[in-house]
């Protein structure tokens, strides 16, 4: 059956999208995107899971007049989208946005409207019947321009700005790619010569100014070592510099990328300007490729927050343990599923305790804007409405993902994310000054075994203020027996970092809390968010591969992560139970001091252990590792002795 939905009273408009070509971030087999203005109703563009695109392409700038779109076959269901416009398939205004959880009436939403463009892009961003995003039929209603009209490129801040439309170019070409997005042929410039520049004259930075050059740039050779440095120059070839940006592969061939835009008078960085963009220094055999340039000012980070009064310590001085994860992802970022399915899977499947999302910071929507993110709203909305005091804690970060072979880490307790394909970011002193602006925020060393060539720069040089923002760091003998074991643990104590160590998944391909036994424990008088990050901050955290093991460390009389004056001997009290009977025994327990050497063992065979001794005060630090019948074990949190 063929369906069409002819708006009333327009009698000079005509059905525009019918016949146009469509296309999708995403596609099911069988679902494809022309689906979706096939007319039938029987069909539907489908992808998975949801935040995916599908847009429309009318071939010519058009006046559009009215649009309809339908979701939904259930009548309960209901689906979240917003709907843009754009001339040129760069530039793009929101015309629609439905947020409301109502059922969608029956054919679908209607909507009158008055815009010119080109091109139509629906995302879906929820939906109420599962995580694929569909929609069954779209249709445009207008009229085509009796003449055709060309964009005109808009050369005024913040607009993009096609590179090939240029003023003047020496040393580039222009080529045609085909991999830039789904169904789609671009035209961009391409170079890799030293001296290559591009001119673009009156551009308009606005009275507001800019700070930030942002760019679509590709790379002809995809090795990430091989750089090319562009500078941005103002009103002459020689004139002043404004910007170096220094420019490599990240995940993929293309990306969004911006460095920054200073200079020490700063009415240069306002009003209209002739810009020159100047390769000084390039790789051999890589050529830089430019599909768009962005004349922006970047949003501010907010405003810091206090570091937050530690909690007072239990009635009874004992803290209760609970389990989770830390470190996992979902289709929002390069995972599967959605948050939503995340959080329950890791509640009701897997029993955890508290799971943290923590999707690459690279692959948020609006990734350079973090104010702009409709993602890292809804993932923090997500886990306010599955956040349940006392059962379960819905946590939310985001893992800053490098790819200069340093490596990555994961932020929480933060209102906004840092991405690093804002350049400046890969010089790692910049990164940590801004953790350091944030003393409120929590922040982790991830898989430092596995973080390319640099493996997070072996945590040098040590900075007591950095100290006091950065918590935590993996370890995962499952991915690697001897490096990601306690190895790089001491490393980082020896150097004189307060460090706790945590098990997490990483999950990408789901099985929140399933994947494997790894566990991150926490020692809270109370499962809330608040008692979870005192927890964090005062270091009562430990790494355990042995399932539901409960430990609790004390040298005299101080719990895991305390920090205690020197005195000739310590009291440990080391005390440890499965919290839910796994048929395992702890069959041996060590405590460790500087450089991992044991410096007391205990051997054991039972399902709880209760040991104390007195030793020597020798080392700045001691923590303890404890040992089930099958290797997997548990490893706390040091306690620090203030040896001056």
């Amino acid at each position: 059956m063929m369906i069409e939905h002819k708006p009333e009273n327009l009698k000079q408009v005509v059905l525009l999208s019918k016949g146009k070509m469509a296309t999708a971030e995403d596609q099911i087999e069988g679902s494809e995107a022309e689906r979706a203005i096939d007319g039938r109703d029987d069909t539907c563009w489908a992808g998975a899971p949801y935040y995916k695109w599908w847009k429309l392409d009318l071939l010519q700038c058009c006046q559009i007049e009215q649009m309809s779109i339908c979701t939904d076959s259930g009548l309960d269901d209901f689906t979240h989208y917003f709907i843009e416009y754009s001339p040129d398939n760069l530039n793009w205004e929101v015309v629609v946005e439905k947020k409301d959880s109502l059922a969608s009436r029956a054919g679908g939403e209607q909507y009158d409207v008055s815009f010119r463009a080109r091109y139509l892009r629906v995302t879906v961003t929820y939906c109420s019947s599962g995580e694929t995003a569909k929609i069954r039929d779209f249709q445009v209603y207008g009229h085509e321009l009796e003449r055709l009209e060309a964009p005109v490129p808009n050369k005024v801040s913040p607009f993009k700005l096609p590179a090939i439309a240029c003023d003047q170019a020496y040393g580039f070409c222009e080529k045609e790619v085909d991999d830039i997005e789904p169904g789609q042929q671009d035209q961009v410039l391409v170079s890799g010569e030293v001296g290559s520049y591009l001119v673009y004259r009156d551009v308009d930075f606005t009275e507001a100014g800019v700070n930030q050059l942002r760019g679509q740039f590709g790379f002809t050779d995809l090795d990430k070592e091989k750089r090319v440095t562009l500078e941005v120059r103002l009103n002459d070839l020689h004139g002043e510099k404004i910007g170096e940006i220094s420019l490599f592969k990240q995940w993929k061939r293309w990306s969004m990328l911006a460095g920054s835009l200073e200079h020490s008078n700063p009415l240069l960085l306002t009003g209209i300007h002739d810009v020159y963009l100047v390769i000084t220094d390039a790789a051999p055999l890589q050529s830089l490729m430019i599909h768009w340039l962005a004349f922006v000012k970047k949003s501010p980070f907010p405003a810091p927050k206090p570091r937050s009064s530690a909690l007072p310590t239990p009635i009874d001085n004992e803290y209760n343990i609970y389990f989770g994860n830390l470190h996992s992802h979902t289709g929002f970022s390069d995972g599967i599923g959605v948050p939503e399915y995340a959080y329950d899977y890791a509640r009701y499947t897997a029993g955890l305790d508290f799971l943290a999302i923590t999707e690459h910071s690279n692959l948020y929507d609006h990734y350079l804007e973090w104010d702009k993110s409709r993602k890292w709203v809804d993932i923090q909305q997500m886990a306010e409405k599955k956040t349940e005091d006392g059962s379960f804690l819905a946590l939310f970060g985001a893992e800053t993902t490098w790819y200069n072979q340093f490596g990555h880490m994961n932020t929480y307790n933060m209102d906004f994310f840092i991405n690093t394909y804002e350049t400046r970011f890969n010089d790692i002193s910049q990164y940590y000054d801004t953790l350091k602006q944030y003393p409120d925020s929590i922040h982790q060393w991830n898989h430092p075994w596995s973080c390319g060539q640099r493996h997070l720069d072996g945590f040098d040089p040590y900075d007591t203020q950095l100290d006091e923002v950065l918590h935590l760091i993996e370890i995962n003998p499952i991915e690697s027996k001897e490096l990601g074991g306690l190895y790089y643990y001491v490393m980082a104590l020896d150097k004189g970092w307060h460090v706790s160590p945590l098990g997490n998944q990483d999950n990408h391909h789901g099985q929140w809390g399933t994947q494997n036994t790894l566990r991150t424990a926490i020692l809270v008088d109370k499962l809330t968010r608040e008692h979870f990050y005192d927890a964090v901050r005062n270091h009562r955290v430990y790494f355990t591969s042995a399932l539901h093991l409960k430990v609790w460390f004390k040298v005299n009389g101080a719990i895991m992560g305390s920090r205690i004056q020197r005195s000739d001997t310590l009291d440990f009290d080391i005390k440890a139970l499965y919290g839910v009977d796994t048929g395992s025994r702890i069959i041996k327990a060590e405590i460790i001091g500087e450089h991992g050497q044991v410096l007391h063992t205990v051997e054991h065979d039972g399902k709880q252990l209760d040991y104390k001794v007195t030793l020597p005060c020798k080392d700045r630090y001691y923590f303890v590792k404890i040992y089930q019948e099958d290797g997997e074990f548990a490893a706390t949190s040091p306690v620090w002795i203030d040896m001056d």
